[in-house]
């Protein structure tokens, strides 16, 4: 039997669809590792990596607790570590409402195996989500 009808505008393509080299541009969504207790802080940004790791480092150096990342650091008096140790690439993307299911996306995984810190956890997670059974 034939189809008469099939969607190809489904999340699954939206989620999935590659972006020409040419069009890549330098936004992204990365984790940041806590060395103490080994669970990840997970954040968009369109800076480099590496710059915006040092951003969080300036933060606990002047104790100004402005991401959940800083504010676990100095509530739990764990230790940080340098960017190469603890941050990693997990996703490039366009900014814009992609991105932000991205990180929320990632944001579900971390803390469904129980490795997000638990100043970002969310109380109700997204239940398309858990019904994708989507593991990293």
């Amino acid at each position: 039997m034939n189809k008469a009808f099939q969607a190809t505008n489904t999340i699954y393509n939206q989620l999935c669809n590659k972006v020409p080299q040419n069009k890549i541009n330098s936004s992204r969504i990365y984790k940041i590792k806590c060395n103490t207790c080994n669970n990840s802080f997970v954040e968009q940004t369109g800076r480099s990596i590496g710059i915006r790791h040092w951003d969080h480092t300036i933060y606990i150096k002047t104790n100004n607790p402005i991401s959940a990342y800083t504010l676990h650091v100095l509530n739990n008096r764990h230790e940080y570590g340098n960017a190469d140790q603890t941050t990693e690439l997990l996703k490039t993307c366009n900014k814009g409402i992609k991105m932000n299911c991205w990180e929320s996306l990632f944001i579900h995984i971390f803390q469904q195996q129980d490795i997000l810190i638990d100043e970002q956890r969310v109380s109700d997670l997204n239940p398309l989500y858990t019904l994708a059974n989507v593991t990293r």
